[in-house]
This record gives structure tokens, C-alpha cells and sequence, in this order.
């Protein structure tokens, strides 16, 4: 009798493993142990710090928050300093308020790196700064919680399981998990995005069971996301007005829930324009002008410049065109090499049975087309940058996408369902393939050198005094790792003298760091002829310091490939 217990019990327990909850749990537990995996190969082992200048210029500002410095920097642009001037006629004399970035993704790094306040100062010995993983786990963080958003908008959409395999793909693209340690605001707009598009998802079923009010809530709730998008990357505002479009087409009343979408965004976004205005005179900032990045020079050519040339604007068209261009050449990287996101535009021929689901993806499509124009002005010169947007319709692009590769395996009408889970397996294999190579081939160096070494940025930081201002080709690294006020190289020399002279920073420039951000780059096109021709002879070490007010200099690790110039010996052990 025992022994037929036991039997019972056996079989009850593989009852459980094929077909019941038990199988299920194991499952789950499996894939979530699978994700934390990944995310620490690449929060841990693989991560060697921020690589992005966008990232560190706006942890420094999260930082200079967190320290009660208000909405502050410490990289200085020469064209923010002649925005200022040109609008108040004067440089502030204490902080120098950052009109380039928009606030929401600084804040957020304020509230991350609040908790380590006591380790902010780097140590000699950190290959990595702690606020580099605090922020890269912010992002890490965001990106989870947008794909258990993602998880249940397509479960609503479609079904359990298609959900499942969109979550499984989203986790086995490794551009999504290059963004989340980046330190770059996507994984914020992720979340935000997915949270949007939710509502928009809910506003929709309530629009077709005609309960107007509930509508009009949700729709209340997508705008004051999509403000939220925008105060965190601006381009997020192109996309909006695709949304906007949805609304005004589709919704009804028409006239009422386009304005209130409309009136509720402007409402979100519109307090930051105005403390721009009052700022600087722009409502935009000084981040508009990044618009000329790729006209006759690059972003920073323009940004080292105390008196810009405006007059490339007239080349925009040609711009576009080229942005555009890019894009589509580019647009299966850009979509990370992800094979069911690429099928999302075939989709569009087939009719979903669900109103809802079929609708939704041309709203989808009604964003991504203005994110497209968007990108073309404003372009992403890479695969990760913070102008790249289409990351953010990825996970919903690679549902539609799978469920039209399910629809078109079905018609195979193969009844061999070890057949079909190997198709799925192959989809998700293709798409795991560059995160494999990624993580096979990452390179042995803990650091992102050339041309950042953040225990020496911070060390070159620490030589300067206070109320001295150093100046470099990489100003939000020395800001970031060494906390030091940092002018960005100015486009020329004069303009170096005249600053320090006068002290339009409230202090001489007594340092001058320059590294491979300058150095690597080829002599003719860039150094000698190109952006930095003023400082050729400084980059090569060949320079008459005699009349230049920095005239003691040294080599710097790693090679010497690093150059510091100076007013004294600030480098030699003292007695």
C-alpha cells in the first residue's frame, strides 16, 4: 500500500512537471535567472565605465543636484558663454546654470546618486567610478521594468505566450543592453514610452466600448508621459506628434481629445521653456544648436566657438536628405539586428482579427515616421547615441513582427510541433547572434581607453586650485571623474588668451589637458587642416610656449598619448 503511495506521488509530481503549475514555475524561474545573468555580464563583468559624452555631462549635472548646486555644470562651452552674453550681457559669477540639456534624466541621476554621496571624490586606485555603475544600474533597472511593461501590453494585444517570446527577444538584443549601462536617457524613455503606449492601449479599448470619460482619462495620462519623454531627450517631442495625429484622427470626440492631449503636453514641457527663455533668451537652450552637427563641421566645432557661424543653416535640406539616407542604409542595426522587429513592416499587410491590435500598430507607425524626420535633422552618428529612437519602438515592432512569422509558419500547415519550437528558437538565435559575439569578443581592458582613464582624469583634475579653471578636449570627462570646472578647448587660440586674460570664468586658465579626443584623429583632414588646426602644435608637442600663458608641460600616461600644459610645475612631488 506504501509502495502504490509513492507510485502515486511519482506520477503526480511528472503530472506536474509536463502539463501543471510546477513546469510553469521552473520555466519562469529559469528565464528570469537567464536575464539576471545577462544583465550582470553586462553591469559586471563586461562593464569597463560611461563611454558617451552625453552620459557624463548629464551625471555631472545629476550630481551638481544631488549636491544642492542646482541645475548647474561643470563642462563649460564657449557658444553657452556667448548665448549668455548675448542675452544678458554678462557671464554668472558663481554657478554656471547648463541651458544644453533638458532636466528629467539629470534628475534622475541626482535621486541614484544621492545614496553614495560619501564616495564621489575617486580614489587613485578606482579603475571604475562608483557613479558609473550607480548610473548604468539605473539604466539596467528601467530597462526591466519597461519589458514587464512591454510584457503586458502585448499580452492584452495578442496573447500569453506571443508575449513571452517578445520579452525573450527584447532581453536577447544586445544594442537594447549597450543602452541600459550606457548612461544615456533611452532606458528612461523606455519605460516611459511603454507606459504611453499602455494607456494609449486602454484609451483605445474604452474609445470602443464608447466609455468617453475613461478615455479621456487615459489620453490625460499618455500626454503627461509623453512631456515627461520630451523634458528627458527633446526628439521624444517628434514622436508626439505622430501620437497627436492618432488622436486627432481616430478618437472621438475629435476636437476634444486632440486639444487635451495637445494643452496637457504643453503643460508638462512648457515650465522648462520658460526657465530657458529667462536663462539664456532661447526657450530650446543652447541644445538647439546641435542641429548643425554634420553641416560643415561637427557639434563640437561649433560648441568651442565664442562667436559661431550661423550662417550653415541654409544647408539643412542637404542634411536631411543625408539623415535620411543613413538611416535607411543603417536601419537593421539601428533595430539592433532584431529579425522579428525588421518583419513589424510586413505586418502591415496582414489583418489581425482584434480591431484594437490591428489599429495599434499604424499608430505605432504614425510615431515612428516623425521619430524618422526627427532623427534625420538631429542625427544619430551611431548605433548607440542619444539621437537614436527607433531602440524605443523595438520591443513592439519585434511583437507584430513574431506573430506575423507565427501566421505565416502556421500556413506551412507542418503538424510537427517540435517543429515550430525550433523555428522560434531559430528567430531567437538569430537575434541572440550579435550579443554573443559582443560578449565573446568584448576587449580585455577594464577601462574605456583611448581616450578616457578615470583614475588620472581625476588625478590632472585634482592639480589645479580653486577657483582655477582648466581646459580641455574632453571637459565632461574632467567634469564627471574629476569634479573640476572644465572649459571645453576653444576653437582658437586668441580665444584661449582672451578668456583667460579677462577671467571670464572668474578665474585664469591655468591648465590645459589634451588626449586622444584630439589626438587620434588624422593629421591632415582634422589636426592640421581640420577643427583643431589651431592647435596642431600643442597636440604634436611642437608648440613656442614663449608667448602662450601656459608654459610648462608634461606627457601623460597611457604612452604619453596625454599632454597637460600649465602656468607652473603642478606634477613634480614637492618637499
Amino acid at each position: 500500500m506504501l509502495i502504490r503511495d509513492e507510485s502515486a506521488q511519482v506520477q503526480e509530481l511528472v503530472h506536474q512537471l509536463e502539463l501543471g503549475s510546477l513546469k510553469s514555475l521552473i520555466l519562469r524561474v529559469g528565464f528570469f535567472a537567464a536575464v539576471a545573468g545577462i544583465a550582470s555580464l553586462y553591469l559586471i563583468l563586461n562593464f569597463r565605465g560611461l563611454d558617451s559624452e552625453t552620459a557624463m555631462d548629464q551625471a555631472q549635472i545629476g550630481r551638481q543636484l544631488a549636491a544642492g548646486a542646482g541645475f548647474s555644470t561643470l563642462y563649460i562651452r564657449p557658444m553657452a558663454m556667448w548665448q549668455l552674453l548675448e542675452y544678458n550681457e554678462q557671464l554668472p559669477t558663481g554657478l554656471f546654470p547648463d541651458t544644453y540639456n533638458f532636466p528629467l534624466n539629470p534628475a534622475v541621476n541626482a535621486v541614484l546618486l544621492r545614496p553614495v554621496k560619501r564616495w564621489w571624490p575617486m580614489e587613485p586606485t578606482d579603475l571604475i567610478y562608483i557613479g558609473d555603475r550607480v548610473v548604468a544600474a539605473g539604466g539596467v533597472a528601467f530597462f526591466c521594468a519597461a519589458v514587464l511593461v512591454i510584457f503586458f501590453l502585448v499580452r492584452s494585444l495578442f496573447d500569453r505566450k506571443l508575449a513571452w517570446m517578445t520579452a525573450a527577444l527584447v532581453f536577447l538584443t544586445d544594442m537594447m543592453w549597450r543602452f541600459s549601462v550606457s548612461g544615456l536617457p533611452q532606458m528612461l524613455l523606455l519605460f516611459l514610452f511603454s507606459l504611453a503606449l499602455l494607456l494609449l492601449h486602454w484609451a483605445m479599448v474604452a474609445r470602443i466600448g464608447l466609455r468617453t470619460g475613461r478615455m479621456l482619462l487615459l489620453l490625460t495620462g499618455a500626454a503627461v508621459l509623453f512631456g515627461l519623454m520630451t523634458l528627458a531627450q527633446p526628439l521624444a517631442a517628434w514622436m508626439f506628434l505622430g501620437f497627436l495625429c492618432f488622436v486627432f484622427i481616430w478618437f472621438r470626440p475629435r476636437s476634444v481629445s486632440g486639444l487635451l492631449v495637445f494643452f496637457v503636453f504643453a503643460a508638462v514641457v512648457s515650465p522648462w521653456l520658460v526657465r530657458n527663455y529667462l536663462v539664456c533668451g532661447n526657450p530650446l537652450g543652447l541644445g538647439v544648436y546641435s542641429i548643425l552637427d554634420g553641416i560643415s563641421g561637427t557639434e563640437l566645432s561649433y560648441m568651442s566657438n565664442l562667436q559661431p557661424d550661423l550662417g550653415a543653416m541654409g544647408a539643412m535640406r542637404a542634411k536631411i536628405r543625408n539623415g535620411l539616407n543613413m538611416q535607411f542604409q543603417n536601419m537593421f542595426g539601428f533595430f539592433g539586428y532584431n529579425v522579428a522587429a525588421a518583419a513589424f513592416f510586413f505586418s502591415l499587410l496582414h489583418i489581425f482579427r482584434r480591431r484594437e491590435t490591428a489599429l495599434f500598430r499604424w499608430a505605432l507607425l504614425l510615431m515612428w515616421v516623425p521619430a524618422v524626420v526627427g532623427m534625420a535633422v538631429f542625427s544619430p552618428n551611431t548605433e548607440i547615441s542619444v539621437n537614436q529612437l527607433h531602440m524605443l519602438f523595438l520591443p513592439l515592432f519585434a511583437a507584430y513582427g513574431m506573430a506575423f512569422l507565427l501566421v505565416l509558419w502556421n500556413r506551412i500547415d507542418l503538424r510537427f510541433p517540435p517543429a515550430r519550437t525550433a523555428f522560434i528558437g531559430a528567430v531567437l538565435l538569430i537575434s541572440a547572434l550579435p550579443m554573443g559575439v559582443n560578449l565573446l569578443t568584448s576587449p580585455p581592458s577594464r577601462m574605456n581607453w583611448p581616450p578616457y582613464i578615470p583614475p588620472f582624469i581625476s588625478k590632472v583634475s585634482s592639480w589645479m586650485e580653486p577657483g582655477e579653471v582648466l581646459c580641455s578636449d574632453m571637459p565632461w570627462a574632467t567634469a564627471w571623474y574629476g569634479g573640476r570646472r572644465t572649459l571645453l578647448l576653444p576653437a582658437t587660440i586668441k580665444q584661449f588668451v582672451l578668456m583667460h586674460d579677462y577671467k571670464y570664468l572668474g578665474g585664469p586658465i591655468n591648465g590645459l589637458y589634451l588626449t586622444p579626443v584630439s589626438g587620434n584623429r588624422p593629421f591632415l583632414s582634422q589636426i592640421a587642416k581640420g577643427e583643431y588646426r589651431e592647435w596642431a602644435s600643442f597636440i604634436m608637442r611642437t608648440a613656442d610656449l614663449s608667448r602662450f600663458p601656459l608654459q610648462f608641460f608634461t606627457p601623460l600616461p597611457i604612452n604619453n598619448e596625454c599632454v597637460f600644459y600649465s602656468n607652473r610645475d603642478r606634477w613634480s612631488p614637492r618637499q
